[in-house]
């Protein structure tokens, strides 16, 4: 017998996501390029700014980057005076970053380029807030329930 045809538009959905994040990755990446930062770089600022100080391991997951390239790009940052790390207080072990009042200026002025040019897009803030709760809904999902290996 064979197996049931998938519901709905689920085969399509990948090739959309796909699509949407090249697409929304070519503005992001032309923005990122005028103020010489990285997408790593965009990825690691980003998570800072959205919480205090994060135990390195934190932010390699949240970047997506494997340990020692994360080491790499926070190591550019601070050289930049963009991020700073800190032992952290609870356990000397573990190393913090931190955005500094530079990184968060540049995290903010990025920030603001990269919301105007999604609000360029011909799409109406009601449908862009609806994407967005979907999106993190699906995130949610998929975070609770990984692939098998």
């Amino acid at each position: 017998m064979p197996a049931p045809a998938p519901h709905g538009p689920t085969p399509d959905l990948l090739q959309l996501l796909t699509q949407a994040e090249r697409l929304l990755q070519r503005r992001l990446s032309a923005i990122l390029r005028a103020e010489q930062c990285s997408p790593e770089a965009w990825r690691v600022l980003t998570l800072l700014a959205a919480e205090g100080g994060r135990p390195m391991t934190e932010v390699a997951d949240g970047a997506f980057l494997p340990p020692g390239t994360l080491t790499k790009v926070v190591d550019q940052l601070v050289e930049h005076s963009l991020v700073y790390r800190r032992v952290d207080p609870l356990d000397r072990r573990r190393v913090r970053a931190y955005l500094s009042p530079r990184g968060r200026q540049l995290h903010d002025r990025v920030a603001e380029r990269v919301r105007a040019s999604i609000g360029e897009l011909a799409m109406p803030v009601a449908e862009r807030d609806q994407l967005g709760a979907l999106l993190g809904a699906l995130t949610g999902a998929l975070s609770r329930h990984p692939a098998a290996a």
